[in-house]
């Protein structure tokens, strides 16, 4: 049986960047859609029609692509594997879906594999059981941790790109109160994406090996990073790859502007 190596989290604390790093710096199979959602749609923390569509735009953009492109040395094993599974999470219930599948056809040849879907750190208890019956209770497991406040500025900067609203960095405490006044569901879920502890308590419960990783001292300390990485996978990790890649931290969206400290203050009241 493969080896498993899950990040479950946190949205906004560097997911991205682990994704690339375990999957340049290391000999694990990073799955090409970095955020596979399988567990936290099966279990209801995301609906299947938000999976579904998204799957069915990824396969849009590939056959786009295919159609356009003037040669197809692109098309290889992984790419397969990214066309194949968007395929499936596509077409598929999700109760009918073999997690393992979405992996072929790299599972032959890797002996580990991995994703990251931040969400999964908020399964309920019945999610994390199955999948420690399915992966193994060795799988590794990588949780991500960052400032509440910080995560949650990053969030709302996100959630206005994905909106596609007009992100205005001088008025991003009134986008702020805004939200927090009117979107209390949205507001919940940023809360328990920064209840780190439940999180690692659920896990640890059914998981051998969970590692809590800051995002500050992730970037801040690459070469300690790389170590503990290392340590706790049990596999080569390429520092120097490893360095480069802290240096050109990707996913950034800008600076989220000034926010004041008495809304800092309100924001960390409402999210931890």
């Amino acid at each position: 049986m493969s080896k498993f190596v899950i990040g479950i989290g946190s949205q906004r604390a560097g997911s991205t960047l682990l994704h690339h790093i375990l999957s340049e710096c290391t000999d694990i199979f990073m799955h090409p859609i970095k955020e596979l959602h399988y567990y936290d749609t099966l279990y209801g923390v995301r609906h299947p029609h938000v999976l579904r569509e998204f799957s069915k735009r990824q396969l849009d953009r590939e056959l786009n692509r295919l159609i356009s492109a003037k040669n197809y040395s692109y098309i290889n094993k992984r790419y397969k594997c990214y066309v194949r599974a968007n395929r499936i999470l596509a077409e598929k219930d999700i109760k009918d879906i073999d997690y393992l599948d979405l992996f072929r056809p790299c599972i032959m040849g890797h002996a580990t594999l991995g994703e990251i879907t931040p969400e999964y750190m908020i399964l309920p208890e019945p999610g994390v059981e199955k999948m420690s019956n399915e992966l193994g209770r060795s799988a590794k497991i990588i949780l991500i941790s960052r400032d509440p406040v910080d995560r949650f500025i990053s969030a709302f900067k996100l959630l206005k790109v994905y909106r596609g609203d007009r992100y205005d960095k001088e008025r991003v405490s009134e986008g702020i109160n805004e939200a927090l006044e009117t979107m209390p569901e949205w507001v919940a879920q940023q809360a328990a994406l920064n209840d780190y502890g439940s999180a690692m308590e659920k896990y640890q419960k059914y998981f051998d090996d969970v590692l809590l990783m800051s995002y500050e001292n992730m970037v801040a300390s690459p070469e300690k990073t790389s170590g503990i990485l290392q340590e706790f996978l049990g596999l080569p990790v390429d520092k120097e790859k490893m360095k480069d890649l802290m240096g050109n931290r990707v996913n950034a969206i800008g600076e989220s502007g000034e926010v004041p400290d008495d809304l800092r203050a309100v924001i960390l009241k409402a999210v931890t």
